[in-house]
């Protein structure tokens, strides 16, 4: 399927006529212009995006990630990008080193474009060839889940496999037994950020690499709380009865839904889980959240879960709060796997994604935070964690856990 481009040299008129799933989102964010036939194609067609947004004083990667959500979100998710006209596989099947993977969609593009560069100079130094499938990470469980079941043996595996969250890597039935078999190995640097003192991220079995985080933090609507009501600063005020109906969650994000589940049912047990299914209002997609502007009380969630990501959009509507939670941004966390004994070049393809080049593509342009340790995080101050945990992931098989997490949500929503 066609992949959504857009850059900031495209006009407001090429975007409009090539994505018009974009013009709501123009329009509901500060672009009421767009909405209007005549003008769009006559002033749309001097003014680029880039432009745009610097005249309104918008960032550009958030809004960005607004538009090709607006898209995704259009045309039912269809749109996936895996590279391939079978859009039900993962992992390539040419290549003497196969990389495959899901990025977070605000940095997959230069991830791909710095990746093209590293992919051509393996090949000319070891001689070998490089496939990969690297998607959006918004290509959807069923996907993930199709390639999965495929897995027979250590070869139907990519030698280097990126992705976020915790399900595709701790799934006994899946990439876990392998993990078992000391399939993989850990290569990253010894040291980890500095950001993340004392949590330590680092796999003590040494099989995982970890290469950053995905923070889930709030979005508070100050419009939607009442006089004296204070703001919601924490996951356990988050579970209050008071915000019943009254919260939306990336219900669709599956990695980062299914860490904050498993790390709320850590600290609160399945009745935190039921509390946060009780105060479900919607699911919004994160760039909804950020990106509102027209709010009116009630019609609208008072506490919106996103990525950190997001929070460079919100920072556009001076109604709404981001909020670092004080007992911690809970981590959904962006894993590489790396075959040992793979062949000749896979360790230098898996070397530029620890590398600090790789961090910085993650935390500047993405504000995924990365593990690399000269990689200067853009973090407030204070900025707590809530981490799982290995001994957490130890204990528990994931592959049956997070379903039984999601029907403990559900019994939440009937109650």
């Amino acid at each position: 399927m066609e992949t959504v481009t857009i850059t900031p040299e495209m006009t407001l008129f090429e975007i409009t006529e090539t994505y018009p799933e974009t013009i709501p989102a123009f329009v509901d964010n500060g672009f009421a212009h767009v909405g209007d036939a005549t003008r769009r194609n006559s002033q749309g067609k001097q003014v680029t995006l880039g432009q745009a947004l610097r005249i309104k004083g918008k960032e550009l990667e958030a809004f960005r990630a607004l538009l090709v959500a607006a898209v995704e979100n259009g045309r039912g998710n269809e749109d996936i990008t895996l590279q391939t006209a079978d859009e039900s596989r993962m992992f390539p099947d040419t290549g003497d080193v196969r990389v495959a993977g899901l990025l977070p969609c605000p940095v997959r593009i230069p991830l791909l474009e710095a990746f093209e560069t590293v992919k051509t100079e393996v090949s000319a130094r070891h001689g070998v060839t490089v496939g990969h499938r690297l998607a959006a990470a918004s290509v959807g469980m069923d996907v993930v889940e199709q390639e999965m079941a495929r897995i027979r043996t250590r070869d139907d595996l990519p030698h280097v496999f990126l992705s976020a969250g915790f399900e595709s890597f701790f799934d006994h039935r899946n990439m876990a037994r392998f993990k078992d078999a000391g399939v993989f190995v850990d290569h990253s640097p010894a040291a980890v950020n500095t950001a993340f003192d004392g949590l330590e991220l680092k796999d003590p079995d040494g099989h995982f690499a970890m290469i950053g985080v995905v923070p889930a933090i709030f979005l508070v609507d100050k419009q939607q709380l009442a006089e004296g009501e204070p703001v919601p600063r924490s996951w356990a005020g988050l579970l209050s009865p008071r915000l019943e109906k009254r919260i939306a969650l990336p219900v669709g994000d599956f990695d980062l839904f299914n860490g904050i589940l498993l790390t709320l049912w850590k600290h609160f047990g399945d009745d935190g889980v039921r509390a946060l299914s009780r105060n479900l209002m919607k699911s919004l997609h994160p760039s909804q959240a950020a990106g509102r502007f027209k709010a009116n009380r009630g019609e609208v969630p008072t506490v919106s879960v996103i990525p950190y990501f997001f929070s460079r959009m919100a920072k556009m509507n001076p109604q709404v709060e981001v909020v670092w939670p004080e007992d911690g941004a809970i981590i959904s966390p962006i894993f590489m796997l790396e075959q040992a004994d793979a062949p000749e070049g896979t360790r230098d393809v898996a070397d530029f994604f620890l590398s600090k080049a790789a961090g910085e593509i993650l935390s500047h342009r993405g504000l995924f935070p990365s593990l690399h340790p000269e990689v200067a995080n853009e973090l407030p101050d204070p900025a707590p964690w809530l981490w799982l945990g290995w001994d957490f992931v130890r204990e528990h098989d994931l592959g049956e856990r997070i379903p039984r997490m999601l029907e403990i949500f559900r019994e939440g929503a009937e109650v």
